[in-house]
Parts: C-alpha cells; structure tokens; sequence
C-alpha cells in the first residue's frame, strides 16, 4: 500500500485503522486532487490482475466518468511531472519511479491516457487512485494524498464523479452530492481531542469529504454556516471550512478569509491555505490590507509537516504565513 499518512496528517485514521507505510526512494513535488482530477481523462473502478513496477495490467468492474477505456488497460506510468531527485544507488529512474498496486486488490484510478495512446497513466506514485480497502471503505483523497479519509464506496463514487465532471466542464452534479454537502455542513464538527468514538470518526470523514467536495465543486455554503468549522481546534477541520468559504459566492468572502489569515489564534497552516485561497481566487482588493498586515504577519515554522523518509516531501509548501504572503504579494506587484 502507499505510504497513508505523515507526521500529524489525520493521526487519528492512523490509531484508528493501522495502515502501514511504505517507503520510496525518489523525492516528488505531490499534486492536490484538484490537480490530479483536472489532469485525468477518465475515472473509474479497476481490480489489478498483474503487476510488476513498471507496468499494471486491470480489468474494468466499472466506468465512472470521463473516457473509455475498455475492459482490460494497461498503466505504466505518471502524467504529473517527474522525480525532482533519486537515491537509487545506481541513478536509475526505473528503480525510483515506480507504481505501488497489489495484485488482486481493487483501486479507483483517475487515468490519463499516456502520449502513445496504447496505455495510461496515473498522477504520481502516491496520487491519482484509491484502494479498496480489507474493510469495503474506500482510502480516499479529497486534499492531498497526504491528508485521507476513509469512506463508503457509494459516498466515494458520488462525489468523486461530482468532482471529475465539474473539473470537466460540466455544470451541476446530482442532486444528491448538493444534499450531502448541506446536511454535513449544518451538523457541528466534533471536538478533535482524544481517541474518537465511531460515530464521531465517521462524522469528522464524512465532513471532511462535503466541505472539500463543495470547495473542488464551487458549491456555495453560508459563511454563518462555516463558522463553526473555523471554530474547530483540529487544523484539518479549519482548512476544510477555508477550502470552503473559496467557493462561497457572498460578497464578504475574500474578507472572510482575510480575517482568518490575520487571526493569530488559528491554526497557522490552515491560514496558510487561506493565503493560497486568496491566490487562487486573485483577490487583489485585499492587496493593501495584507501589506499593511505582513510586518506582523507570523513567522512561526508551519507546513504539510512531512516526514523526511517521505518521498512527498518536495511538495511545495510556504514555510510560515508570512513566507506564504511574501510569495502572493511578489505575484501581486
């Protein structure tokens, strides 16, 4: 199995469920699953009948979205850059670069068709699939492979589907996925302290997965609504709940997140990611108010805090709040 989780990511799912970790050798800049999905041709549920390294023979259960890809496909490599480095003691990208399945095991795969045309691609080792795991739940990324959730399939597949096609073009999802969203956002978060009982586990999943699929989807929550979720002591909880004011359409939203990028009572890697919101959403109204903020802007050491045996940790990410207002404001100049 991938390598699940680092340091403090959803430490919980790890005492929890016990994944295991697996270690790679090269160094990799790891794509968030917006990027992953919008760079996929087709999404869907495969079971692997061989594999080695380098290359991995599925057969289709079933087809989800986007292109077809026949019943049985072929995928012997990545579509989202390369290693940035290799300890191979031979040098060889080969050795480094590799896919991760188990045969007889079941993956959703987010697949680009690879510059040949006769087979396919994932995004990297470590992105652009999910495993089915022991237990039925699906290991799931909404964020980024380091930060996982663990869900039912029919959720995984609603969702999931809503997201491939709205990064595709296309307008609304089902009913159904809009209605998951409401009824998680309505429902407080729970306190992140301690060992979770199952109820409030699959409550923090299942809330992770709305606020990130209405961010990834551009499904707008009330501010008043999010609140709580920015209330909430656990990091992921707050950055879910900035993911979503992004997608919020109310006139007060880029403020919002300002607000929150200046409150030094939250979570400094939470107000990072409100920073990248800002960036994404090209707020540059805000431009003179975060000048006037930078001089006290937080220095504190903050990131995806990635263990240093782990292959993602090339993932850019700013160093603190104030590395990440440096980075904006020189794009704003």
């Amino acid at each position: 199995m991938r390598q699940v989780l680092a340091a403090k990511a959803f430490l919980v799912l790890a005492m929890c469920f016990g994944f295991s970790t697996r270690a790679f050798g090269a160094v990799w800049d790891e794509p968030w699953h917006k990027e992953v999905v919008a760079g996929a041709d087709s999404f869907g549920l495969f079971e692997v009948v061989s594999t080695t390294p380098f290359r991995t023979v599925f057969k289709k259960v079933r087809s989800l979205a986007g292109a077809a890809t026949g019943d049985s496909l072929e995928v012997d490599g990545f579509y989202n850059g390369s290693p940035l480095s290799t300890s191979s003691v031979n040098g060889g990208f080969d050795d480094e670069w590799a896919l991760h399945f188990d045969a007889g095991k079941s993956y959703y795969l987010f697949l680009k068709k690879a510059p040949s045309g006769g087979t396919w691609r994932i995004a990297t080792p470590s992105a652009g699939y999910a495993l089915i795991g022991t237990d039925g739940k699906v290991v799931a990324t909404y964020r980024i492979s380091l930060h996982l959730a663990v869900v039912d399939p029919k959720i995984y597949e609603l969702t999931q589907t809503c997201i491939f096609l709205r990064l595709h073009g296309q307008e609304k999802c089902l009913p159904e996925v809009y209605k998951l969203i409401d009824e998680q956002a309505a429902i407080a978060p729970p306190v992140m302290i301690g060992n979770l009982a199952a109820g409030q586990l699959e409550r923090f999943f299942m809330q992770h997965v709305a606020l990130e699929t209405a961010y990834l989807v551009g499904y707008p929550i009330p501010l008043d609504t999010l609140t709580k979720f920015l209330l909430n002591s656990s990091f992921h909880v707050q950055i879910s709940g900035v993911r979503a004011i992004a997608a919020s359409n109310v006139k007060d939203r880029n403020q919002a997140l300002l607000m929150f990028v200046m409150d030094e009572k939250k979570n400094p890697v939470a107000r990072i990611v409100a920073v990248r919101m800002i960036r994404e959403l090209n707020a540059r109204e805000l431009k003179d108010k975060l000048i006037a903020y930078f001089p006290d802007a937080s220095i504190e050491p903050a990131g995806l805090e990635i263990n240093i045996m782990d292959s993602r940790v090339g993932t850019v990410f700013p160093s603190s709040v104030r590395d990440a207002l440096t980075q904006l404001l020189s794009e704003w100049k």
